[in-house]
């Protein structure tokens, strides 16, 4: 990916510089940043401002309580009705997370080991769109298709990866584990993200893909981890046989915090101090 997507001051996938944090350069008088980049140079227009943003990013940060014994109990009774209609006594609540997922729990993802082969590990190189187009590895609405369609949203694939790279992030996670003073143990994870444009990027990953009702053409579902959703929701497992609908999906996350925050670059604090 191109460092415009996630540092300012750099060109983004499609060669221009994202919008970045300014200050007017008469307040910069030590010189210490540089010139605002623009993306194309108008003759009459003044001086360019300070880049306050360059080599700085936004950094996303929410906390997700995670009800683990709800989920835990959810994949056991979906099981119990997958493999009722399926006729295959093999499937278990280890199948049903991994389906909602998209990943077994070694981190393999459904695409490269659909039968959750142990010891294989993770993977990230694989195709949705090209290896598993109608989801009977890695279904349509599993969370890794959600978080990161690949080159599955369109014939064109190329076109699809294109466009895919304008939503990417840079993210990391945590896991956290808190007791309250009733001695009820709380679980969840402390999410992170880098972006340069919050809106193109993680806004639009949550609200487009992760919550969106109607994703690859799916009918009343979000994500069955992290979806927004008021009551029971849906999840479907495609097969070549059949589809499975798991129903009345409940909220295995709640947020119970976050916040958007700007990550200024050593030059940028330099000139902060340099105004007191």
């Amino acid at each position: 990916l191109a460092p415009g997507e996630f540092l300012f001051g750099y060109r983004d996938e499609h060669g221009f510089y994202p919008s970045s944090p300014s200050v007017e350069a008469a307040l910069d008088r030590a010189g210490i940043l540089s010139q605002v980049r623009r993306n194309r140079q108008i003759p009459g227009q003044p001086p360019p401002p300070r880049d306050f943003g360059r080599n700085g990013t936004f950094l996303v940060m929410r906390q997700f309580e995670q009800h683990v014994e709800l989920f835990d109990d959810y994949c056991r009774r979906a099981a119990t009705q997958a493999a009722n209609e399926t006729g295959d006594p093999t499937v278990d609540q280890r199948w049903v997370a991994a389906k909602m997922l998209g990943r077994w729990q070694d981190g393999s993802s459904l695409v490269r080991n659909p039968n959750g082969r142990p010891g294989r590990g993770v993977d990230n190189d694989f195709a949705l769109g090209a290896e598993d187009p109608q989801g009977h590895a890695c279904p349509l609405g599993s969370h890794i298709r959600r978080s990161n369609p690949r080159d599955s949203l369109g014939e064109d694939r190329e076109t699809q990866i294109r466009i895919g790279k304008r939503h990417r992030i840079l993210r990391v996670g945590r896991t956290y584990e808190k007791k309250d003073k009733g001695g009820k143990t709380e679980k969840g994870l402390l999410f992170m993200c880098l972006n340069a444009d919050i809106e193109r990027q993680y806004e639009f990953i949550q609200q487009t893909w992760v919550s969106s009702s109607s994703f690859q053409g799916l009918v009343g579902e979000t994500d069955p981890t992290i979806g927004a959703r008021g009551g029971g929701g849906r999840f479907s497992i495609p097969s070549w046989e059949k589809v499975t609908v798991f129903k009345d999906v409940p909220k295995f996350v709640t947020t119970k915090g976050g916040g958007y925050f700007f990550m200024p670059s050593r030059s940028a604090l330099r000139y902060m101090i340099s105004r007191l």
